[in-house]
């Protein structure tokens, strides 16, 4: 990679916003977000079992979404503070505190390419 590639591709990658540390997507952590977004938190009924979004909200793929950016801080924001004047709540599902951080890495992974729905 030439040096002007590898500066734009720092740039790209600061614009996106820092990954989560490397623990927070590990196998474990993730699957355990797994299972909270297609169960107790109901995300999957909204966002779809992929991820691809359906009618009431949008897809969870990609570097921008509907409503917020696809980094790390921006999902667990979300995840924890819900969005106001949407059927997205905080803590979906009741989801609690601690759970919150397994949902956004699960979602993170799957968005970034890192893990599969």
């Amino acid at each position: 990679m030439l040096a002007a590639e590898r500066v734009q591709a720092q740039a790209a990658d600061t614009a996106r916003g820092p990954a989560p540390d490397s623990s927070m997507l590990s196998p474990a952590i993730v699957d355990a977000g797994r299972k909270l977004f297609h169960g107790k938190g109901t995300c999957s009924g909204c966002h779809g079992d992929k991820l691809k979004g359906g009618p009431v909200a949008p897809p969870l793929t990609g570097e921008s979404w509907r409503h917020i950016s696809g980094t790390y801080a921006a999902i667990l924001d979300r995840v924890d503070n819900g969005l106001a004047g949407t059927l997205m709540v905080p803590h979906p599902g009741g989801i609690q505190e601690s759970q919150v951080f397994l949902v956004a890495s699960y979602v993170y992974a799957v968005s970034h390419g890192l893990a599969k729905p």
